[in-house]
């Protein structure tokens, strides 16, 4: 099955949309923000990137998010923002992209009619005096059109949760930022590299979960079509993303000595709560995205790293829209 991907969704960005604005409008701000995630949108807002920025330079860093990391800048114009230096810089890195790229990215949003230096008259805006936070999420969904079908991970992977059948918020949080680790370590293979780790995770055995899944070599040959000496080079170069693969012999019940692939993926981050083996979180990722369609349709969204699936919400768009 051939997929296509929207012509607005080639690039692939980190954030759906990222939200400018100044504290004085922080509560309407926050209630847009919480209702885009609520419906699977990405958002920098910097009340969801704490942990992100603490200890970055923020000048720097956000420089990089409003010019680089976003389909869309939604700027919040009021007249505490005109004056702010941080907005004004927000701001002013939205504007090189906007001139660089010569195309829609800033969506001024008013609550009143303070002039912005480098804005123009001209350009539509929205005006706050008649809308509600709802009535801006509703217009900023329909901005964005069909979402990003590449390096998509949503912000809410309820239906991860479910197949963990997690339900305390610290153990959901723990499981989300593996499973976002797991995503990160997956972008930095090759699709070749990618469609062996997932071939392994959906047919190999999980009785051993959480510490390892294991898959007869010579099944796992069958099952990709490569060499067994392309895929000892591929398993063991994968070393660096926290991927533990060894090959055993294995003796079954009619004493016929089997070569066993043993696969762990462990989250290499420096915070002891998330650090460790996390084949389980990895087994449920695949798995989950696998669980509500076909398998050609999930490996060519494992392929892309579209993990929609992982969100009742981006989950059902999907099977509406194919």
């Amino acid at each position: 099955m051939v997929i296509t991907m929207n012509r607005r969704s080639e690039r692939a960005f980190e954030y759906d949309v990222c939200l400018s604005f100044a504290r004085e409008q922080r509560e309407f701000v926050r209630n847009v923000a919480e209702d885009l995630t609520v419906k699977g949108v990405r958002v920098f807002f910097d009340e969801y990137a704490e942990a992100e920025l603490w200890g970055k330079d923020l000048y720097a860093h956000l420089d990089d998010v409003y010019q680089n990391a976003a389909r869309f800048c939604v700027l919040f114009i009021s007249k505490q923002y005109a004056k702010r230096v941080w907005t004004n810089h927000e701001r002013q890195s939205a504007q090189a992209r906007a001139i660089r790229e010569n195309k829609e990215y800033i969506l001024p949003v008013r609550f009143d009619n303070t002039p912005v230096p480098g804005l123009r008259s001209t350009v539509g805006y929205i005006d706050l005096h008649s809308r509600t936070a709802s009535d801006i999420t509703k217009l900023i969904i329909e901005k964005l059109g069909p979402r990003q079908r590449e390096s998509y991970f949503p912000p809410v992977p309820d239906r991860l949760f479910s197949m963990l059948r997690l339900r305390g918020q610290k153990a959901k949080a723990r499981a989300e930022y593996r499973a976002r680790d797991f995503f990160t370590a997956l972008g930095r293979m090759s699709i070749e590299e990618r469609e062996v780790v997932f071939s392994i995770i959906q047919n190999g055995c999980p009785s051993a979960l959480p510490e390892n899944i294991h898959i007869s070599l010579d099944l796992l040959r069958r099952i990709t079509e490569k060499p067994i000496g392309r895929l000892r080079r591929l398993l063991h170069g994968l070393s660096s993303l926290g991927f533990n693969v060894s090959f055993r012999e294995k003796t079954h019940d009619n004493e016929i000595k089997r070569e066993m692939v043993f696969l762990e993926w462990h989250d290499m981050t420096t915070d002891d709560f998330f650090f460790g083996n996390s084949t389980k979180e990895a087994d449920a990722v695949v798995k989950t995205v696998f669980s509500e369609c076909c398998e050609d349709c999930a490996r060519e969204a494992l392929r892309r790293l579209d993990f929609s699936g992982l969100s009742s919400v981006t989950a059902e768009e999907d099977m509406h829209e194919r």
